[in-house]
């Protein structure tokens, strides 16, 4: 007699209440083409799983990239300089659909994405504000701390009951 298999569907359920609608988790490969699909799409939801996959692609990606240039750059600077070059196009390429990501990230945890906007005050001040100029380090600080907490956000789970931004 033959043996059936039966795929297991991998499901988050959380403690809000017992009555939560389950979260399905997003596999890898689903996940980067979820992220490169909703290149502009600052609404809806992106599960905690689905955030964490695309930033272990892009970490993934940056250090075969960096590391290769760095180990060709004794044996050909051309070729070297031109994986560096790859390495700032990936960076500008992703730039917009990772903020899409975190927005949909923090509406998934039932925040605002409007919280985004502090990071951004942080990060212009990061690029046009020169060490020189700043003298100061108050907002080095809390530009960390507020790294930190955004981090803590996008470790909430997801909240399916009562979430304005689901569907």
């Amino acid at each position: 007699m033959p043996i059936k298999k039966q795929s297991k569907k991998i499901v988050a359920r959380h403690p809000e209440s017992a009555d939560a609608k389950p979260v399905k988790m997003v596999p890898f490969g689903r996940a980067i083409a979820n992220f490169f699909n909703k290149y502009f799409q600052f609404n809806g939801v992106s599960t905690r799983a689905e955030y964490w996959w695309v930033i272990l692609f892009v970490i993934a990606v940056a250090f075969v990239l960096i590391t290769a240039a760095v180990k060709l750059q004794p044996v050909n600077l051309l070729l070297a300089g031109f994986i560096a070059l790859l390495w700032v196009l990936f960076g500008v390429v992703i730039v917009v659909p990772l903020w899409t990501l975190m927005s949909r990230r923090l509406h998934d945890a039932g925040f605002s994405a409007k919280l985004l906007l502090i990071s951004l005050v942080f990060f212009v001040y990061s690029v046009l504000v020169p060490d020189v100029v700043r003298g100061c380090r108050a907002m080095d600080n809390l530009s960390f701390v507020w790294g930190i907490i955004t981090l803590i956000l996008f470790l909430f789970p997801s909240k399916t009951k009562n979430n304005p931004y689901r569907d």
